[in-house]
């Protein structure tokens, strides 16, 4: 019985399904189903019978509903997909949400009035057409959309990106981007041209196929329109793989100007035309003040219309400026830094959490590729990684703070772009920022590699330049107002300097510096607080130039612990009198100098080149510079070529000289102070070769006396022994002037005497053998006293027992007195 029942149910679906025209009804009517469908499409404007088959699968197709908004309630009644085949649907009613799935077949295309439909679930099309012109459907509540298509509203890749070829796809794109998707997916191996795109909102991700693949090609004729703005206060977007061009040149002027030198001979009034650049008007600037003929204020009169900027041609040393190249008055030598203005591939705006990743922004049109600026809050945390960024007609990026109250920080130029090509500047800094990291890019053959200027803002600070490829840029790099700032691990390779005016606390370590010849590698003018040490130059003429900058002059700098390859000239050339400069550097060549002898500076510590085989064996010791020495004393140093130093705070600087005593000073070549404590002595060479065989010595002996027996002067003050009486070794003589002296601090009284003529000391073999002969062989006055000090006596004798110099005051009485002797003596040996 089943089966037999089994058997007429499928007869009878059978029969339903050979019979459709059975179901059908009149156009526009409800089908007599308790389901509300209806049989027939009116989108296509004919009949098209249904079977229950068809109407049985488990989606509802919007075929067998008289209107959209039917199918659609259906849909969302039941839980099931909406499918729309082939045609033209509409609706202009109020707000509809879709709630359910929505399958869109090849040739369906939905009209809507702007908004009126939203989407919350997923949307299935090919890149296709899908909404008609004036429908923009919003899908930002939709969380399940992972994204949609610019083909959906019209755009199509077919240019060939020049100008008017293919559809023009502004509308498309634009309308992709205000739908509120979270992701806009661009296909590959499509050229997308367009004039413009602008949007304030957030969440947005713009993804193209692969770089390579997907081109966005602008095509605006004005040439003063942006390529896309992301502007506002939104946030969190990210740009990726997408390539950016421009078609038709963009359009630049200038927007500000400030005197960088007067001249001389200008009015007020005068009009000055700027020199260089490619143009069809040409910037003219108005003279607004003067001092003694020379321009101390101008202001925009005409801001021009350049394709390529005017570049500065007065001197890079201290600040690059643009030259005039007529004017309405009669002066001349006027130069003038520009702040220019135009149209970005990729404008940032007041954006924040925004990342432009893996693009190519290529094409000889473009004015500036990424512009990244506030203007009425702080854009912060933008990101622009592994990108190409090539051949802007200025800037390839640009960072701009017009106040405090818009200045961009943490922005990250990082990880592998690669900059280069630009008219200007591989990167230009300029005004308020806060926070710029410049990390490991290749920045190549622009005109100047880095632009950075804080003009009107003072400072650029805590920026980070780190890790760069800093390659072949004609005018090198320009830094103005470096605040906080750390420049370390660069490679610097240009034909042009490194320049750094009115930076404060720079810390610029580990860099590599390779110039061309005649070149300087760093220039700074200005400067407080660098400390640029442990760097390394390849040649270059000159590699550290120190100047003032308007009248400050440079102060605190520190150069050490460097390296440099020869390329002539001197390691260090300064100009005005800078201050407080410390500079050590290995030098690779005898005919190299440290400091140009022209150098007038304040406080110079030098730290010179190390040889492996100095020798500094004690802790608390140093050897200054040059080879071959040693030093093995605490608090000891030497300076020069095969010194030895084994006294306690002894010194020696030259050439094969030797300090034994604690507290000595040796200098010249081959001088040495004998063992004693406290001399100082200087020689340039001997006739003997014996070190210290003739040279000039100095010695101060010392006592104090608080009684009426006499008083052994000494150079330590303590009892005579081997080392501190001008001891002589044999076969030595010494001639001396000498002058005593005593003073009571309490009466104020004084004893004083002064050789008059010869004082001789000699030494033939053995201590016994000393021999004086002087003015004060028997006891003396004093040739000038005051008080008691007239009844003191002086007498000088040789000291036998010890082979020195006896040097005896009788105090004049027990009160407290200080004796003190100053020997000046020749020594032969």
């Amino acid at each position: 019985m089943l089966r037999s029942r089994l058997r007429s149910s499928i007869a009878s679906v059978a029969l339903l399904a050979s019979c459709p025209a059975a179901f059908a009804v009149p156009t526009g009517q409800s089908a007599p189903l308790s389901d509300g469908s209806a049989l027939t499409i009116t989108g296509s404007g004919s009949n098209v019978p249904r079977t229950a088959a068809a109407r049985a699968v488990d989606q509802i197709n919007a075929l067998d509903f008289s209107t959209f908004q039917a199918a659609v309630s259906r849909a969302i009644a039941v839980g099931k997909t909406l499918r729309l085949p082939a045609g033209a649907y509409s609706y202009t009613g109020g707000s509809l949400q879709i709630t359910v799935p929505v399958v869109f077949e090849a040739g369906a295309l939905l009209s809507c009035n702007g908004g009126n439909v939203s989407f919350t679930n997923t949307v299935s099309a090919s890149r296709n057409q899908i909404f008609a012109s004036g429908c923009m459907p919003d899908f930002s509540n939709d969380k399940k959309q992972s994204y949609v298509f610019p083909e959906w509203w019209g755009a199509v890749g077919d240019s060939a990106c020049t100008a008017g070829s293919g559809a023009d796809s502004t509308a498309g794109l634009a309308n992709a981007i205000a739908s509120g998707a979270a992701q806009i997916s661009l296909a590959g191996n499509a050229n997308y041209r367009f004039t413009s795109l602008s949007t304030t909102r957030s969440h947005l991700s713009l993804i193209g196929a692969d770089r390579g693949s997907t081109l966005m090609c602008q095509d605006d004729a004005t040439g003063l329109l942006d390529g896309l703005a992301l502007t506002g206060a939104g946030g969190q977007n990210i740009i990726k793989d997408i390539n950016f061009s421009r078609i038709q040149n963009g359009v630049g002027s200038v927007a500000a100007a400030s005197v960088v030198a007067g001249g001389s001979g200008y009015a007020v009034g005068d009009a000055i035309t700027l020199a260089g650049g490619v143009s069809t008007t040409v910037a003219v600037l108005t003279v607004t003040s003067v001092s003694s003929g020379a321009v101390t204020g101008v202001s925009v009169q005409t801001a021009g219309a350049y394709t390529q900027p005017a570049l500065p041609t007065a001197t890079m040393t201290i600040t690059p400026a643009v030259a005039q190249a007529s004017t309405s008055g009669g002066g001349t030598g006027a130069t003038f830094k520009l702040r220019w203005q135009g149209p970005a591939d990729l404008r940032i705006q007041d954006d924040y959490f925004v990342t432009v990743e893996h693009n190519t922004f290529a094409g000889s049109g473009s004015w500036d590729h990424i512009r990244i600026e506030g203007k009425n809050t702080n854009p912060n945390q933008i990101y622009v990684e592994r990108s190409q960024i090539f051949g802007a007609n200025h800037d390839n990026v640009l960072i701009y703070g017009p106040s405090s109250s818009a200045t961009p920080g943490d922005i990250y130029i990082e990880d592998h772009n690669y900059i280069r090509g630009a008219g200007f500047a591989g990167v230009e800094v300029l005004g308020y920022t806060n926070g710029i990291f410049e990390t490991a890019n290749t920045i190549y053959n622009n005109k100047y590699g880095n632009y950075w200027d804080a003009g009107p803002a003072g400072y650029i600070q805590s920026a980070k330049i780190r890790s760069n490829d800093i390659d072949t840029n004609a005018s090198g790099d320009y830094y103005f107002g470096l605040s906080d700032v750390h420049y370390q691990q660069n490679w610097h390779s240009d034909v042009a300097p490194f320049v750094c005016t009115s930076c404060v606390n720079l810390q610029a370590e580990g860099n590599a510096f390779t110039i061309g010849g005649g070149t300087t590698a760093a220039v700074f003018n200005g400067a407080l607080s660098v400390h640029f040490d442990g760097n390394n130059f390849t040649g270059g003429s000159t590699p550290i130039q120190v100047n003032p900058y308007n009248g400050t002059q440079s102060s605190q700098l520190t150069f050490a612990s460097s390296n440099w390859s020869y390329g002539g000239g001197y390691f260090l050339t300064t100009t005005g009198t800078p201050s407080q400069i410390t500079v050590g550097v290995q030098l690779t060549s005898t005919s190299q100098a440290v400091i140009a002898p022209t150098s007038a500076i304040n406080n110079l510590t030098i730290i010179g080149q190390q040889s492996p085989d100095n020798n500094s064996n004690n802790a608390f010791s140093s050897v200054l510079w040059g080879k071959g020495n040693t030093v093995g004393a605490e608090e000891s140093a030497a300076g020069g070529y095969a010194n030895q130093v084994y006294g306690y705070g002894a010194t020696a600087f030259g050439a094969n000289n030797k300090a034994v005593g604690s507290f000595s000073t040796v200098r010249g070549y081959m001088a040495s102070d004998d063992g004693l404590y406290g001399a100082q002595c200087f020689a340039n060479g001997s006739t003997t070769g014996a070190i210290g065989g003739q040279q000039l010595c100095q010695h101060v002996l010392r006592g104090r006396s608080t009684g009426t027996s006499a008083l052994r002067l000494t150079s330590d003050g303590n009892a005579a022994g081997s080392t501190n009486c001008l001891n002589l070794a044999d076969s030595s003589h010494a001639q001396f002037m000498i002058m005593v002296s005593g003073f009571n601090p309490s009466a104020a009284t004084s004893a004083n005497w002064q050789s008059a003529g010869p004082n001789i000391l000699t030494r033939g073999s053995g201590v016994a053998s000393t021999y004086y002969s002087g003015s004060f062989s028997a006891s003396t006055a004093p040739a000038v006293s005051t008080g008691a000090g007239s009844s003191a006596r002086l007498q000088l004798s040789a000291d036998t027992t010890n082979g020195c110099l006896n040097v005896t005051i009788t105090p004049p009485d027990a009160n407290t007195w200080d004796w003190e002797a100053a020997v000046i003596r020749l020594k032969m040996q």
